[in-house]
């Protein structure tokens, strides 16, 4: 079959790998100038690294076995770090129980009540009872008022602003998994990877194999309208194939059918692209997917340093005064002298609704207000012209927002089966999740597998 997969982000060139290993001519179609969505890169001067932060877990199989597949297995590299909580104007080291156990904002009795909660989220809860209930609500009940209050509460202001008292505990059930299945059961430290060369390298390779897979990748190449067409005059079957208009150059536009159209971006761009005939399927897949309405949109304020601020990979901030979610050292995950040139690498984060106004602001009040009511609250001294590189980064749809639902989703782990001739694949998709991309790719993987027999019916179309 002959597919457009819209999209060019990690998910977008997931399932365009996958269709075009499969036989199927895809054309992969990407807004923005260069592929990779969130996982995009940035040249920051001496080297060029990401221009979000990211990070591979041990146990992000799938992400890995398609590092795997693009050869750059040998590319992971593996590194012990650093995890601190800022609060109350002190520096704290969270790398492990002793560390817990000094913590001195809690009593021992809150102490014990947040250990205990941790084991029993990563060892007994169940998910499906938590997409009912809020992270604010199951936290207390589990933790104590004060856990919640000292320790939860700041960092889910932080990371959700004012969805704070709206997000599901599923998040932070779906968030301790993850992150205590990073720890190491000796040391009680963080075991983390990336791979040499960052995304940079592997959207290099993904660029590659769907080249050689004899696939036609397009960037700068907005989609304007997807119409369903109709088949044999009279048959009453709906839609046969799309019809897919993009921009490919200013004041021009191309036009070609597919027999399948796969959108992976948020399903409000979609609404704004799609033809009358197109747009159930839309409303459907909101209705399915109630996560698929509310996005969660980042500033963030990269910094290139001569010198590191902190041992951390990351700093969680629990002091409503500092307005970040929180400080990431890349440069204590990577190493300094193989891929920056020996220079500090900081992100400074600040999560909002996307819909907010202040993503409108521009990167001048931005940056000024992520430094002076943010890095300079942890950091009193810092003077903003030691910055070799300082670039406020914004992505408007960075998640799907995991709020309280009336049930739990449908069984299925966020697979669906394959619709002619157009479909929604995004990360809307994705149950109990924290949204990175060993997710994202086990999501491709499983709607992959769960429609062997159908993509595999549809006879591959001449490229």
């Amino acid at each position: 079959m002959k597919a457009a997969v819209v999209g060019g982000g990690i998910l977008g060139l997931t399932l365009a790998h996958r269709l075009a290993r499969a036989g199927h001519a895809v054309h992969l179609l990407e807004a923005g100038p260069v592929l990779g969505g969130l996982a995009a890169s940035q040249d920051y001067g001496p080297f060029v690294w990401d221009r979000f932060y990211h990070c591979i877990l041990p146990q992000d199989q799938s992400l890995i076995a398609l590092l795997d597949e693009l050869g750059l297995k040998d590319a992971l590299r593996w590194t012990k770090t650093g995890t601190g909580y800022y609060a109350r104007g002190r520096f704290h080291d969270m790398n492990g129980n002793r560390d817990f156990l000094r913590f001195p904002l809690l009593s021992a009795w809150d102490k014990a009540r947040l250990g205990a909660a941790v084991l029993y989220a990563t060892r007994i809860a169940r998910p499906e009872p938590l997409y009912l209930v809020t992270a604010a609500e199951w936290l207390t009940r589990i933790c104590g008022r004060r856990g919640y209050e000292v320790f939860w509460q700041p960092l889910l202001r932080a990371k959700f602003g004012p969805f704070h008292d709206q997000v599901a505990a599923v998040f932070i059930y779906a968030t301790l998994k993850r992150l205590f299945g990073a720890r190491s059961a000796a040391a009680g430290s963080e075991n983390l990877g990336y791979v040499h060369g960052g995304y940079h390298a592997i959207l290099g390779r993904f660029a590659e194999s769907l080249r050689a897979a004899g696939a036609r990748v397009r960037t700068g190449a907005p989609v304007r309208r997807i119409e369903g067409m109709t088949g044999a005059a009279g048959s009453g079957a709906g839609p046969a194939s799309c019809r897919v208009t993009w921009a490919d150059a200013p004041g021009s536009e191309t036009s070609e059918l597919f027999d399948q159209v796969f959108f992976t971006a948020p399903t409000g761009l979609a609404r704004q692209v799609v033809g009358p005939e197109l747009r159930p399927v839309v409303e459907r897949f909101e209705r399915d997917n109630p996560t698929a309405v509310t996005y969660l949109g980042v500033a963030c304020l990269v910094l290139v340093l001569e010198k590191p601020l902190t041992p951390y990979y990351v700093l969680n901030i629990g002091e409503p005064s500092v307005e970040l979610t929180g400080l990431i050292e890349m440069t204590n995950l990577i190493s300094r002298p193989e891929e920056t040139r020996g220079l500090s690498l900081i992100y400074l984060p600040r999560y909002m609704d996307s819909a907010s106004d202040q993503m409108e602001a521009g990167d001048a009040a931005l940056r000024e207000g992520l430094i002076d009511r943010g890095l300079k609250r942890l950091f009193p001294g810092f003077e903003a012209s030691r910055a070799l590189y300082a670039g406020v980064h914004r992505a408007r749809h960075v998640q799907p927002l995991p709020l309280v639902r009336d049930t739990p989703p449908p069984e299925g782990g966020g697979a669906p089966e394959l619709a002619r001739p157009f479909q929604v694949v995004n990360t809307a998709l994705l149950r109990c999740a924290t949204l990175n991309n060993n997710e994202v790719v086990a999501l491709v993987d499983r709607f992959m597998a769960a429609n062997a027999a159908a993509l595999s019916a549809t006879s591959p179309t001449p490229r």
